[in-house]
């Protein structure tokens, strides 16, 4: 379904602030200064003016920092020299900045902080975690401390994908696990994406990981926890969406190979057995085209097969690529040679810009690379590079497009992350009690031993990741099993990107430790801005 009428609206900033814990009365979550009030203005030609752009494209590397950006530049040789860290060939420069993003805590009704992130029928408020350049550099743990005892809870001080998605698309803070919802569940939060296409313009989601996973639901879904992955796909679906893709097949393994799921739960990330039966049957389900097989994501994206809607679900149960096994030998960071029956994230990048771009008056498109948070997790930096390359390669094939098809002065690309995961430092930053600073195996026990414990280990310095050439590992310690709260890279270009500058904060110490070879000041914005500046460039 292209959308060719168009209803344009205009939003206005009031003063609204709010300070310290939030209550069950005050829904509005963060330190922002807006009310929204919508007004109807007339038809405007297809070139927007300066600071309004048609197209809007929000590309996430789930789960990397500075230093993970850093090893997988470095691996590849291209730090400070990727598509986007560069000045274009007409002359536009990107834009870079740091990004902090911390959610909220919930707190029982002496303010303090909840154990566990689903004690909601104990909380009565919530409040901000937070990032403070003044104090994260006062202990080396300072990002990940409720890892440990005596909080030992690591939600304290970290946003997890749900919260951090719900920023990114929708400007506003939650706790952890709600999709689009304020900590209660009792507001829904309106999307860039609705917003997109209540002005007349297209909208997808597409990530490497599963549809329904936190990031991409985070585009249009509304859901008390990011685990419904039935409600949040089918409520996808049902949306005014035109492009929907992922992985979570239930036919396939994270491999490649043909199963059959045991129970109705292994349909989870499609909406269910009956969903998928609707979308693959010949009347199809809400108008989309669906899709599974790799040559039709490659036919989508060399414009060889023409779509108005498009569900695609890779043959993988899981992720493209991070979660495959037993495949052979091959020249990749791994190892392990790629799974070749699931298309790449480039190639479905592609596929979605060309049916989005069939709406002459422009698109929002929500990218994720989001299996660089699984293999964080996993304290793998083989296969986080992997998937960090991946993204990389489709952040080039979407500049690419831009500058076929459409322009910098009418298309803003927004790249970075929604947090960091793994800890992940230079090699010697803090010294190990019981070994060196990468696992000697990938045990559970091995991975543990070798992370940060205040408790055990000795801090030695803050320690970028370590060039060791293109091609060969970087020098890095995993710190943390989880995310943390430091500071993750963005960078923006063309038409809005120049909008960040009104919002920003500097980390002076986190320049001197990242800011070569990208150039970067030290100044930093909220994830919340992310959302701001999209609106503002989007408006018409």
């Amino acid at each position: 379904m292209i959308r060719t009428s168009k209803s344009f609206l205009a939003l206005a900033s009031a003063a609204l602030v709010l300070t310290g814990c939030v209550s069950a009365t005050n829904n509005y979550y963060g330190d922002k200064q807006r009310a929204r009030a919508e007004t109807i203005t007339p038809p405007v030609a297809a070139a927007p003016a300066k600071g309004r752009a048609k197209n809007v494209i929000l590309l996430v590397s789930d789960g990397i920092g500075f230093n993970g950006w850093l090893a997988a530049d470095y691996y590849q040789g291209k730090a400070g020299a990727q598509s986007y860290q560069v000045t274009r060939p007409d002359g536009t420069t990107p834009v870079v900045m740091g990004m902090a993003h911390s959610s909220l805590n919930l707190i029982d009704a002496d303010g303090n902080v909840l154990a566990s992130a689903s004690d909601v029928a104990k909380a009565k408020g919530a409040v901000e975690q937070g990032y403070d350049p003044r104090t994260r550099w006062d202990r080396f743990e300072n990002t990940f401390s409720g890892d440990f005892e005596p909080v030992a809870k690591s939600y304290t001080t970290y946003t997890d994908s749900a919260a951090a998605g719900t920023a990114l698309m929708a400007g506003r803070k939650t706790a952890n696990g709600r999709i689009n919802m304020d900590w209660s569940a009792g507001e829904r939060f309106r999307t860039i994406a609705q917003i997109a296409m209540d002005r007349g313009r297209s909208a997808g989601a597409v990530a490497s990981v599963m549809a329904s996973h936190a990031t991409p639901a985070a585009v249009i879904a509304h859901n008390v926890s990011r685990n419904n992955y039935a409600e949040i796909f089918n409520e996808m679906v049902s949306s005014d969406l035109d492009v929907i893709m992922g992985g979570g097949h239930p036919l396939y393994d994270p491999s490649g190979s043909a199963i059959e799921p045991s129970a109705e739960r292994g349909y989870r990330y499609v909406g269910g057995s009956q969903t998928l039966g609707e979308l693959t049957s010949e009347a199809g389900l809400n108008g989309f085209s669906f899709i599974d097989d790799k040559a039709d994501f490659e036919a989508l994206a060399s414009g060889e097969f023409v779509a108005e809607r498009v569900v695609g679900i890779a043959r993988t149960g899981s992720t493209l690529q991070a979660a495959r096994e037993g495949l052979g030998e091959a020249a990749t960071p791994s190892g392990m040679a790629f799974n070749p029956d699931v298309p790449d994230l480039p190639t479905m990048s592609r596929g979605a810009l060309n049916v989005l771009s069939q709406d002459e008056d422009g698109f929002f498109l929500m990218i994720e690379g989001g299996a660089i948070d699984w293999m964080g997790h996993a304290n793998n930096m083989e296969r986080y590079i992997e998937e960090q390359i991946d993204f990389n390669r489709t952040v080039d094939a979407v500049i690419a497009w831009v500058e076929a098809n459409s322009s910098w002065d009418e298309t803003l690309v927004i790249i970075t992350s929604d947090h960091e995961c793994g800890g992940i430092w230079g090699e010697g930053a803090y010294t190990n009690s019981v070994g060196g600073p990468v696992a000697s195996e990938r045990t559970p026990d091995a991975l543990v031993a070798a992370r940060f414990d205040p408790a055990q280990d000795t801090f030695n310095g803050f320690l970028a990741v370590q060039d060791q050439g293109q091609g060969v590992m970087p020098g890095h310690q995993f710190a943390s099993g989880n995310h943390t709260n430091e500071l993750v890279p963005l960078w923006a270009i063309g038409n809005g990107s120049e909008m960040f500058a009104q919002f920003v904060r500097t980390d002076t110490r986190a320049r001197a430790l990242w800011g070569q070879p990208y150039g970067w000041n030290g100044n930093f914005v909220d994830n919340t801005t992310v959302f701001d500046v999209m609106e503002m460039a989007l408006r018409d």
